[in-house]
């Protein structure tokens, strides 16, 4: 994966996860209709687990192209597990001005 990430970038995209992530768990919940599980549930539990893997996914894949923008490797991303508060970090901290190995700065 290849690119750069600004900050409005990231947290832009972080919002639209977390919107992709809520309605994958709410189709997790829907399909969880007690004891039985009729077709009807098994396609809301096979529909929420598509969208919270699209949902990591998309975290991922912004979360790295943002830790490109600030000249460091993607395999900073496994801090990032397990230390979510450097997300926090990530949306505050400024990216790498001008050209990086990783490309040219996003405009936003």
């Amino acid at each position: 994966m290849t690119g750069r990430l600004g900050r409005m970038g990231y947290i832009i995209r972080l919002i639209l996860t977390g919107i992709l992530y809520g309605l994958g768990v709410l189709f997790m919940a829907l399909g969880r209709n007690g004891d039985s599980l009729n077709p009807l549930a098994l396609i809301f539990l096979f529909l929420g687990s598509g969208v919270l893997l699209l949902a990591f996914l998309a975290w991922w894949f912004a979360t790295v192209r943002r830790l490109h923008d600030m000249n460091l490797s993607g395999w900073w991303f496994l801090l990032v597990c397990f230390l979510p508060v450097l997300m926090l970090v990530l949306c505050v901290w400024p990216g790498y001005r001008g050209y990086n190995r990783f490309g040219m700065p996003m405009p936003y």
